[in-house]
């Protein structure tokens, strides 16, 4: 099948959240398996295109937005088997992140506020996603696709946009996240009609409170799909946050499908320090963690002490002191946005660690300044115990959870979750608010799940966990091999793409929904 995913984010070449893990994964993977598959992506100032072999292949074309003609310039480019087609575009070129402003953006302008969406962000959405339907008037008829699979709001009015124009081809919507500030939505009728020019009825048709919703319009000419079932039931009953859309979802009786995400467990190997990016090798699956504490012993004796201050991508603030051999560390990794509970994250650590002396707490993650200022005031208030580092560095990223003994997800909701997996390959415990995606944990197997998402609860079950571990109770090492084991027999990308995407990709074909 030729397929081409349209997203605004990709692993490598530029990265924000987990669009970028799902949408690299996805594509390799079918590509793998023997499809043909053409990745459609901005040029973005901050694109890394380290590992894309370029060609020399340039289209030009025009589209309007907001009654004005732009031009589109379209640059190819290659990974493995996966092609890949650029929109660039000077509104795209010149962001130096892909949906907020960086530190320097605000240093060279004070409106544009580090941490903050682009103020032009609705534009740099259409004209990326007119881009991609215009792109069938410069390519050749052998390329054009049986199938166009959009990633969440920021693609969704793609099928709108080619409005049944590629003969035969299908659409499919994925919905990684219906919650506040993920919606991409326009402010009004008008505004939604300046920009995309599309039929003044379809766009009050789809309207969400006063704002045009484009996960409602892609419902019209696309299959909707989320990234868990528990995700989808959630949305389809209006059980989870999202502003209203849920609502709407149910009043039309939509059927969302929902295909939990794989992982590329290669990509994450803790037998391989290539892959991993981890100092030491080790094994969960067969019990085998040694190298696990000597990362952790690296960890604090090359990013956590006091004395180092400098790390690449992170600001780091608070200290963890050398350890005796009898700490128990848990970790958060993240976002630090509203979603992941970070509230109640803080609250629970607070109360732990003022009266727990061997308890060790790791944060790493960028956000809300909000929620990054919370942790930092944690970080200073207990010396020794807390260390945040703030921002992103993958390697830093990925020790934060190999050291760890327990993974902390408070999520309020959680439409899928990645972090989990990762943990549980590296041998650390997940412990998650019973929400969405983090139900695929079986709890008091994999890890644990707690359903009164509150920090009185988290605390009571962090509190058991140390004693727990102190007492040596063997159901903890139990879990470490089965969680990893569990994993990689369960969701590896092939096993998804295979028995799930390929499944509905085909049925969509033949017209059989």
């Amino acid at each position: 099948m030729k397929i081409w995913i349209v997203s605004r984010e990709y692993a490598g070449i530029a990265e924000a959240g987990g669009v970028k893990d799902v949408t690299c994964s996805l594509c390799e993977t079918l590509a793998k398996i023997g499809q043909k598959v053409t990745l459609f992506i901005p040029m973005y100032g901050c694109t890394n295109l380290a590992k894309v072999k370029m060609s020399q292949k340039i289209s030009i074309t025009e589209v309007f937005v907001c009654n004005k003609k732009e031009q589109i310039v379209y640059k190819s480019g290659s990974i493995g088997k996966v092609k890949i087609v650029f929109v660039c575009h000077q509104s795209i070129e010149e962001k130096r992140a892909i949906y907020t402003y960086t530190q320097e953006d605000e240093v060279l302008n004070p409106a544009h506020k580090y941490g903050f969406g682009h103020i032009d962000a609705l534009f740099v959405d259409t004209i990326f996603q007119k881009a991609v339907a215009a792109y069938k008037n410069v390519c050749k008829q052998t390329e054009l696709p049986d199938i166009v699979h959009c990633q969440d709001a920021t693609c969704a009015l793609v099928p709108a946009f080619i409005n049944n124009s590629i003969p035969g081809a299908k659409y499919l919507v994925t919905i990684h996240n219906a919650g506040p500030g993920y919606h991409h939505e326009f402010e009004s009728v008008d505004q939604a009609l300046d920009y995309t020019d599309l039929p003044i009825e379809l766009l009050e048709r789809n309207i969400n409170g006063f704002k045009v919703e484009p996960f409602l319009i892609a419902s019209e000419y696309a299959i909707l799909t989320t990234v868990s079932p528990q995700y989808s039931w959630e949305l389809m009953n209006n059980r989870t946050q999202t502003q209203g859309l849920g609502q709407r979802f149910k009043e039309r009786k939509l059927m969302i499908y929902g295909i939990t995400n794989g992982i590329d467990i290669k990509k994450y190997d803790p037998k391989c320090k290539k892959f991993s990016k981890l100092p030491y090798t080790f094994d969960p699956e067969h019990g085998n963690l040694s190298g696990k504490f000597k990362c952790r012993s690296y960890f604090l004796e090359n990013y956590a002490k006091k004395e180092v201050q400098f790390i690449e991508g992170l600001e780091k603030h608070g200290f963890i002191l050398e350890e005796t051999g009898k700490e128990i560390y848990f970790s958060y990794h993240g976002r630090t946005v509203q979603q992941k509970g970070i509230d109640i994250l803080v609250q629970s650590a607070e109360k732990v660690l003022e009266y727990q002396d061997n308890v060790r707490f790791v944060f790493i993650g960028q956000g809300e300044q909000k929620y990054e200022k919370i942790l930092i005031g944690l970080a200073e208030r207990f010396p020794g115990k807390c260390v945040y580092f703030r921002g992103y560095n993958q390697m830093m990223s990925r020790l934060a959870l190999a050291v760890s003994d327990f993974f902390l997800m408070p999520s309020y909701f959680e439409p899928c979750g990645l972090e989990d997996f990762v943990s549980q390959i590296y041998g650390t415990i997940p412990v998650a608010h019973a929400t969405g995606g983090l139900k695929k944990i079986i709890d008091s197997q994999t890890g644990f799940l707690f359903e009164d998402n509150t920090s009185d609860m988290l605390t009571v079950i962090m509190l058991k966990l140390i004693s727990l571990k102190l007492m040596k109770f063997p159901q903890l090492d139990f879990m470490i091999p089965e969680s990893a084991k569990y994993v990689r027999t369960n969701y590896s990308w092939e096993n998804v793409v295979k028995s799930n995407y390929m499944w509905l990709y085909k049925n969509i074909a033949m017209n059989k929904f």
